[in-house]
């Protein structure tokens, strides 16, 4: 029986308000049309997957949440025929989703042209990157879904006893390592100095970073997002030449794009960069800190990545994270690693599979991935210095670089945030071609 990560109820929390809501996406561009027969055949599928899932609570108080079979897929959303694909996306993804009560995801669809744009969006909770493009991939290649394991019955005698054992088990955890860990804070100057650390972190305000967050959002002010694609043969080269890797240098573009957008003097950033962990749930992943300039050589970007995986957050000085499972949501969001003093988000989401291309023997001409904040208010994310998320995938040929910008102190553009995004890439002679 699936129970929720840590990281799962991390995400789950922002559905309720505890931070800033986070959906996955992925967007593909078709020169044909698409057979709505073949859609609502992937539809099919992705209700019987990884996606056709929803959150239960518990019977026992500690135990922890759980996932069950969804029964209600939404269908396929059809809109009338576009011209911009990008905005499109962005409406696509600005819905509600409930991954407790459904839907938990959505496919969508658009003549565009002589052809169609798709995509589909779930909750964070649902899925990460890899999981959203493992779904997807298994439902337009036809490829039949592995059979669920989750029940159907969320009040079965089954799930009762299922529930008690979970609670001992993870109350048992907490208790032992939360009374080992406070008797250590007695002994171990170290296991204080990195809890005073942990705290002030989570205490510290946007204005700590060093911004000015006014009382008001800007006039105008809302989320901004790009999509622009790259030759990987061009951005391989300059990475190597430049000895770095092709993960590095999105990390070199995004510190520039932040320091452009800042109106800055290629000052150093923080960059958040989330890394796959050895993990149970939806989200096996967890966040670490790179810092850079715009202009630090790749070399030395790559050797701060390289000493930054070796630290990924965690809870401070010996806590368990597993607390995060017992507490009140208010305290929870509280105590959770803080993901959000960065400048910047930035996640490499890697080789997508050719598979995933391919819907009813149709070909797609471009394909994104990427993450976006439904119903994001600016409240939200004035709570959080970060000015930007960024996401870069790898298909057919081409990295497809994803910039969402939310940054709370100004009022960007389309126009501007292009801007940025060449003129970063200029620095490492790319040249973006924006969708």
């Amino acid at each position: 029986m699936s129970r929720l990560s840590v990281v799962d109820e991390i995400f789950l929390r922002t559905h309720r308000g505890y931070g800033i809501p986070v959906a996955m996406q992925g967007i593909w561009v078709f020169d044909e049309p698409i057979d709505r027969t073949a859609l609502d055949r992937a539809d099919l599928e992705l209700g019987q997957g990884a996606l056709g899932v929803r959150i239960v609570r518990p019977r026992i108080p500690g135990a922890r949440r759980r996932w069950v079979r969804a029964t209600d897929p939404a269908g396929v959303t059809w809109s009338d025929p576009i011209t911009d694909v990008a905005a499109w996306a962005d409406h696509c993804a600005d819905v509600p989703l409930d991954p407790e009560f459904g839907p938990g995801w959505r496919l969508s669809a658009a003549p565009h042209g002589t052809g169609t744009a798709v995509s589909v969006v779930c909750s964070h909770v649902v899925a990460d990157a890899r999981g959203l493009i493992a779904a997807a991939t298994a439902a337009v290649s036809d490829a039949r879904p592995e059979p669920s394991p989750l029940v159907d019955d969320e009040h079965s005698d089954e799930t009762g006893s299922d529930d008690l054992r979970d609670a001992a088990t993870v109350l048992g955890r907490v208790i032992g390592r939360t009374a080992a860990a406070s008797a250590s804070l007695a002994v171990d100057p170290d296991r204080r100095a990195d809890l005073r650390r942990y705290l002030a972190a989570s205490r510290s305000t946007p204005g700590a970073t060093g911004r000015s967050v006014p009382r008001t959002p800007p006039v105008g002010w809302a989320p901004v997002s790009v999509v622009a694609d790259v030759s990987a043969a061009d951005f391989e080269a300059r990475a190597q030449g430049d000895g770095g890797t092709p993960n590095v240098l999105f990390l070199s573009i995004v510190a520039g794009v932040v320091d452009l957008l800042r109106r800055g003097h290629g000052a150093p950033v923080t960059l958040g960069v989330p890394m796959r962990v050895e993990a149970g749930g939806a989200n096996a992943l967890s966040v670490t800190a790179v810092r850079a300039a715009p202009d630090t050589p790749l070399s030395d970007v790559r050797a701060a990545a390289r000493t930054a995986y070796r630290h990924p957050l965690t809870a401070p000085a010996g806590f368990p994270d597993e607390l995060l499972h017992v507490v009140p949501d208010r305290w929870a969001a509280a105590l959770a690693p803080s993901t959000g003093r960065r400048d910047a988000l930035c996640s490499n989401i890697g080789d997508l599979p050719d598979a995933v291309r391919h819907v009813g023997g149709i070909t797609a001409r471009r394909v994104a991935t990427r993450a976006i904040h439904p119903g994001l208010r600016w409240e939200q994310a004035a709570a959080s210095p970060t000015v930007l998320s960024a996401y870069v995938s790898r298909c057919a040929g081409t990295y497809t670089m994803s910039v969402v910008v939310t940054d709370p102190t100004a009022a960007h553009t389309s126009a501007a945030v292009r801007d940025a995004v060449t003129a970063a890439a200029a620095r490492h002679e790319l040249t973006p071609r924006f969708w």
